[in-house]
């Protein structure tokens, strides 16, 4: 008996302890706004999968996390000072979440829509489906 409520005080200790798809995204989001690199890769799968579509300085595909700090971390507040993401729905269909957000950026106000695959509580890809006209007209230094 005290073997069986042991174990079932573990098991629920861990689903509490545990944080949901939603929350580790919301953490995605707060941790690349603040340019907390590794915090941020912490929340990811080691084969994690980036993806932004268009012809812009972050574009394209990278694997793994340490690609995206180098490659395109670093881009957005040099092209967009101030960018701000501002959630605006959130909805998950089993391990897939959508995240339609508001993008701000002097010059830019504009809505995107982010895609998310989750695997073991963890990012394991990222797709933007971003407004790419108005990124590009409120590019700073191009």
């Amino acid at each position: 008996m005290k073997r069986w409520l042991a174990s079932g005080l573990l098991i629920f200790s861990v689903q509490v302890w545990a944080q949901s798809d939603l929350e580790v995204i919301e953490q995605a989001y707060a941790t690349f706004g603040a340019g907390d690199a590794e915090g941020w890769a912490a929340l990811h799968t080691d084969d994690f999968v980036w993806t932004i579509f268009g012809d812009l300085p972050q574009s394209g595909q990278r694997v793994g996390t340490q690609a995206v700090i180098d490659e395109v971390m670093e881009l957005f507040p040099t092209h967009w000072p101030a960018l701000g993401f501002e959630t605006i729905e959130t909805y998950s269909v089993g391990e897939v979440v959508f995240v339609h957000t508001r993008m701000t950026a002097e010059g830019m106000d504009t809505q995107s829509l982010h895609m998310f695959t989750m695997r073991d509580g963890k990012i394991a890809s990222f797709t933007a489906f971003d407004d790419t006209d108005s990124m590009r007209q409120s590019m700073v230094g191009e």
